[in-house]
Parts: structure tokens; sequence; C-alpha cells
């Protein structure tokens, strides 16, 4: 008998220690009020990348800053000065893969924006849908590699929200978890933020009814003109009306840029299109996706449960800016300021919601940009526009005189436009004229690299080789940008201060109105982005030694609290977290 109640009282204690246990891990949430933060742990973890934001526009600009923003990250957080990509091909979706998944293109399966399909025999782009996903619309199918928030949602048994926003949506969709919470992005055909089939049927009513806002409607007829109109922008960037500066969408090449419809007479769809791209090709598209943040923040609660959620917020109108005036104009001087009081709110939103202490904010960007060539030139520098023919008709013309009869022609390449920097020999052709592809390969990298502009050129049987003798960093680069499903069969890097573009932009600026200044080469511009990061434990400071942008995982999976993506290959800093 005394055994029996010695056991009910064992019973007993046990089920009151289960209960308070549960309640000291599981703050009671009282909306409005910031959930205290008894176990030490976050309630919110926040990535923000700004897309081509280059590293040194930080140290560059820190004087212009305000104090809430940028400084107060490194005052209070750890920022890294010498951050650079360890890849050779530097564009969006791989950036903003190889942030969440804490690895290389080879390993992640992200290698470029878009690349051509050699089973469909079409370029897909990097969240383009399989043909038998077709109607669930673009979405992660070609990510290989899972992210942080995938770790977070299986660590936790789907308790944790993934939430991941953009203007673009591979970059949304590819720092999203596979199963994540809410994913959005920005439709520049309807001035709605859309999400796909695959996450969810239909958006979520709070998106909805920003939607019905018509928010993107408001700089109609209005003009983008200088954030800080008692600053003289000409000492600190360049001048206003460079001569290869783009015009965007009619917004011209110097200030105020206006925002209007398009004005063909024939396509009501089109002039309406110009007004959203001329937005998000201005810091108002970064305005635009800030309320849409706070929105998602408040409505969906985020940071204010009883687990720990990720938000992922991309800017993306910072690359479009670039590309159309060049990292050194006036606008992307314009476009940082305006940067910084978006961090500035976004911190303050976040001090209210969810606490200060509650919370780790890390911020990053997806690759760098090369400056104007004719910028560069002026700054002494051997550079320039290479025609992008040279990867399409003038390759063929090479092996048309190389391998056949003269005048006689073959269709040297599959894809059917040439959408980066590989290209893709066609198989049938060497086949048909019993050639060894390994042969042609090495014959064209070789009359690539005796191009004006062209540094070197890979081959995809040289970077298929698991060893190679004395490799350079240069060859390692190209090699973690390399994957056999989706790369071509030669890749061309072009010397430093040289981009793809038609050459003599100010004769013909109809070509290229929008797209001025480029990326996606190995050099330190492109490779070299900020990285910061605040939050209860992290030890604040500068840090001056090399690292990669893939640590960015492991330092969100430490702030999570769960262990890092599988494939994550680039440790935590040492000494960030304070233990």
């Amino acid at each position: 008998m005394r055994s029996r109640w010695y056991l009910g009282i064992a019973l007993v204690l046990c089920v009151v220690g289960t209960i308070v246990a549960y309640f000291a891990t599981h703050p009671p949430y009282c909306p409005g009020v910031p959930a205290a933060d008894i176990t030490g742990k976050p309630k919110l973890v926040v990535l923000v990348v700004f897309d081509q934001m280059r590293g040194d526009y930080i140290k560059k600009w820190q004087p212009l800053f305000g104090e809430g923003g940028f400084k107060r990250l490194q005052k209070d957080g750890a920022w890294f000065t010498d951050c650079h990509y360890p890849y050779a091909y530097t564009l969006t979706a791989a950036g903003h893969t190889s942030l969440v998944t804490g690895t290389v293109p080879a390993k992640h399966g992200i290698p470029a924006n878009e690349w051509y399909d050699r089973a469909t025999g079409e370029t897909v782009t990097s969240v383009t849908p399989p043909p038998e996903e077709i109607a669930k619309g673009a979405g992660p199918y070609r990510r290989k590699a899972e992210s942080v928030g995938d770790v977070l949602l299986r660590v936790l048994l789907g308790k944790a929200r993934v939430a991941s926003l953009s203007i673009k949506d591979r970059a949304a969709i590819l720092m999203a978890a596979l199963r994540a919470h809410l994913c959005y992005w920005f439709n520049s055909n309807t001035g709605n933020f859309v999400t796909s089939a695959y996450y969810r049927p239909d958006p979520h009513s709070w998106a909805t009814k920003f939607n019905k806002t018509r928010m993107a409607d408001q700089w109609l007829g209005k003009d983008w003109d200088r954030f800080n109109k008692e600053l003289d922008y000409a000492e600190h960037s360049g001048p206003d009306d460079f001569i290869s500066e783009g015009t965007g969408y009619l917004q011209g090449q110097a200030f105020p840029h206006p925002f209007k419809r398009g004005d063909d007479p024939k396509d009501k769809e089109a002039n309406q299109r110009n007004y959203y791209d001329a937005v998000v090709c201005s810091p108002m598209g970064s305005e635009l996706l800030l309320e849409f943040a706070k929105t998602a923040i408040i409505a969906e609660k985020l940071g204010q449960s009883d687990s720990v959620d990720l938000l992922c917020i991309s800017f993306s109108s910072n690359d479009l800016i670039g590309h159309t005036w060049g990292p050194d104009s006036q606008e992307i001087l314009d476009v940082t300021l305006r940067s910084d009081a978006i961090i500035r709110d976004l911190l303050n939103l976040l001090d209210d919601k969810v606490g200060k202490g509650n919370y780790y904010f890390a911020v990053s960007a997806d690759h760098g940009v090369c400056p104007l060539p004719e910028f560069a030139k002026q700054q002494g520098k051997e550079a320039g526009r290479v025609e992008p023919e040279l990867l399409s008709t003038r390759a063929e013309a090479f092996l048309n005189e190389k391998y056949l009869p003269e005048g006689k022609k073959a269709p040297w390449f599959e894809q059917p436009k040439r959408s980066n920097a590989w290209v893709y020999l066609n198989r049938g052709t060497l086949q048909e004229l019993k050639l060894q592809q390994s042969d042609v390969e090495a014959v064209l990298a070789n009359w690539f690299a005796g191009q004006p502009g062209v540094e070197q050129a890979f081959t995809r049987t040289a970077l298929l080789r698991e060893e190679t003798k004395e490799p350079t960093e240069l060859f390692l680069g190209v090699q973690r940008s390399f994957r056999p499903d989706c790369s071509g069969d030669v890749m061309v890097v072009l010397k430093p201060y040289h981009i793809f573009s038609p050459p003599n932009l100010s004769k013909n600026p109809e070509r290229f109105p929008s797209y001025r200044a480029s990326h996606g080469m190995p050099h330190h511009y492109d490779t070299h982005v900020p990285l910061l990061v605040m939050g209860p434990r992290i030890e604040p400071g500068t840090r001056d030694a090399r690292i990669a942008p893939q640590a960015m995982a492991s330092i969100l999976a430490e702030a999570l609290g769960v262990p890092t993506p599988k494939d994550a290959a680039y440790p935590l800093p040492p000494g960030l977290f304070k233990k």
C-alpha cells in the first residue's frame, strides 16, 4: 500500500514538473507585448540581402549614414570587411542559394539565373518548374541542397515558420525553405506581390488586402530625387550624367527621374508595365518591399510566438539601379543611403514588436558589380565591353573555318539563345563530323583565350577531372560554379573591368537602355560583399579576416539553435558568438 502511495506522489511530482518546464520554455503570448526572453533563445532571426551591394560601399560611405542603420549594426554587431564569394560565376540565383545552404553552386545546384536544359531543349530559369510540375508555378525544384530554413522546420517539426520576400521571384524562392510558410515576390505586370501554387493555392488574406491598397501606384507622375538634398553627391560618387549611364524605363540619365507609363499607343499593358519596372528600378521598389515586409511581420506575428521564426528579405532594386547607372553613380549612392534608412526602420519595428535582445539581424549581398568600363578607363584601368556575339556567331564562324570546307556552315551550339557565359556544343554536330568533344572544347577554349578582353576559358573535360595538377584559384573558382547537368562545355572568363555588353553604347543607347553595368566574374569587385550580424550572443567588433558569405548559413543555424545544413562547408567564424 505504501509503495502505491509513494508511486502516486512520484507521478504527481512528475506531472507538475512537466507543466512547470513547459511554461518555462513556452511563455504565454500577449498581443502587442514582445515575448520575454526566458530561455535565452531568440524569437526571430532575420536575413536581409541587398542585391548587388558591393562590400566596399559600407566603408566608403559610412560617414554619410544615420545612427540607426548600418552604424548600429557595426557598433552593436560584427562587421566582416573582407567577405568574398569563393566561386567564379557571381549571379543573383547562385548568391542567394549559397547564403542559406552554406555551400557552392557545384553542390547546391543553382549555378546561374538561367541555363540551357539539354533534357528539354529549352532555356530554363533557376525557379522554372519541371514539365510535370508546371501547374504549380515557380518554386525551388532545382535546388539540390537543404537550406537553413529546411533544417529549422525539420528540427522543430513545423512549429517554426519561415518567410521569404523579395522583388525578384528567384531571390525569394531560393532563400526560402522548401515548405516555407510564406514566400512572395513582385509582379511588374500587375503591380502586386504574388506567390505560386507551389506554396499555397491563394495568397494570404493580409497580402490580398495589401495589394488592394495599390501602394505600388503612389509614385505615378512623381519623380525620384536625391534622398539627402543637402549632400554634394558628386563629391562622394561620380557625375550625374556620365556618358555611358543608362536611362532605365523612361527615367532619364540624370536626377530627377520621372515615374510614368510607356507611350506605346498599341500596347497599354506594356505602358503600365513600364511604370512598375521604373518603380523597382528605383529606391521606391525597396520602400514598397519594406512596407510589404512590415505588413507580413505584423499580420503573421513573426517572432511573437513560443517558437523561433526565420525571415528572409531581399531588396532587388539596388541591383536594377546598379545595372542601369553603374556602381559609381549618384543613383547608387542614393539607394545605399536609403538602404541604411531601411535597416533603421526594420530594426525599430523589430525592437517594438519582438523586443530588443529577442532577435538576430544579419545583412549580406548576393554579388558585387563591375564599374562601368568607361568609368574604369578614366581611372587609368584597362577596361572594355566585349560583344556578346563572341560566344555565338563569332565562335561559330571560327569553328566553321576550323573544321569545315570553305563556305560550309554547321549548327555548332545547342542553346536557342546565349543565356550565360557558357557555350553548349551541339553533340549531334560533333557526332556527325566525327569529332571528339574534348578536342573541340580545347580548340574553342584556346581561341576564346586569344580574343580581346578574355582572361581565360575553361572546358567541361578539365573541370570534370577530380584531380588537376596545381590548379589555380581561378580554375577552382570556375569548378565551384560548375554543374555537369546545368553548365555548358566551355566557360569564358573576361579580364578585370571587362563585361559582356555591346560596345559604343553612347552611340546606340536604344540597344540596352537599362543595362549598362554587369557582374558575374571572379574578380574582387564582383565577389566582395558585406556581412554584418547583430544579436544577443554576438561578440561586437570589426573583423578584417577573409570570410566566405556561405558562413552565413552556419551563423543563422547557430542563432536559430539548429544544426547547420548538411552540405554547409563554411564553419562559424571563430569567436563570433559569446560562450
